[in-house]
């Protein structure tokens, strides 16, 4: 899998330009799917982005996302990435975004963006604000103690329903409303029904399927 970010795009204004490349999967997954273990957080690594505004304030997102962060875990890097010109597509703006690394190879994502309209109080989004509020969501998906972050839950979900014809589970935070809408389309246009076991103590919820074993969706149909 190849991933190139050629230009960075904020709204209203956007201009952003992304290219990625996937090799087909000819015989589908072959392994079912096993999500059930968060594990602990082992490092934080992250992006703080700048386009047609200073290179300071990522700086500045950086310090303080590091100053919520920091008190979990010494091992937070976070690179800064400064675009101007054709790269730093239509308008002016900047953000973050966050990955904490768990020990059983768990992924847990968050991201801010500055608005682009003033707030309730008449003041503009600033750096520390972003890095900030950032972090809190980082800490906020650990803290759902799910093997997957919010944002990923559908992905997780559908990767389970078009596995092998194996049995294959996840383990979720509180489920989304887009999560919950793919467990509808699943059942209403594939068959596919969620066993859904609700942790109590952990407030987590582990949804479990049999596979579709779909394969080549591109071959014809005789």
């Amino acid at each position: 899998m190849q991933l190139t970010l050629s230009r960075r795009g904020v709204g209203p204004q956007g201009g952003g330009e992304v290219t990625i490349s996937l090799p087909c999967l000819k015989a589908g997954l072959q392994v079912p799917i096993k999500w059930t273990e968060p594990g602990l957080v082992k490092r934080i690594r992250g992006v703080a982005f700048t386009e047609r505004v200073s290179p300071q304030a990522a700086n500045r997102m950086v310090d303080a996302a590091r100053g919520v962060l920091n008190p979990l875990l010494p091992d937070v890097y976070i690179f800064t990435d400064h675009r101007a010109g054709k790269a730093a597509g239509g308008g002016p703006g900047y953000g973050l975004s966050l990955v904490a690394e768990t020990t059983t190879g768990c992924a847990l994502a968050a991201d801010a963006l500055a608005a682009s309209e003033e707030n309730e109080d008449g003041e503009a989004d600033t750096p520390e604000a972003v890095g900030t509020r950032c972090a809190c969501a980082l800490l906020a998906e650990i803290a759902a103690a799910g093997a997957v972050d919010a944002s990923h839950q559908a992905l997780a979900l559908l990767l389970c329903a078009v596995g092998p014809d194996a049995m294959s589970s996840v383990t979720l935070g509180r489920l989304t409303p887009a999560a919950v809408r793919l467990l509808r389309q699943l059942r209403d246009f594939c068959g596919t029904t969620m066993n859904l076991d609700p942790d109590p103590v952990t407030g987590t919820v582990t949804a479990s399927c049999i596979g579709l074993g779909i394969g080549n969706v591109a071959r014809a149909v005789t």
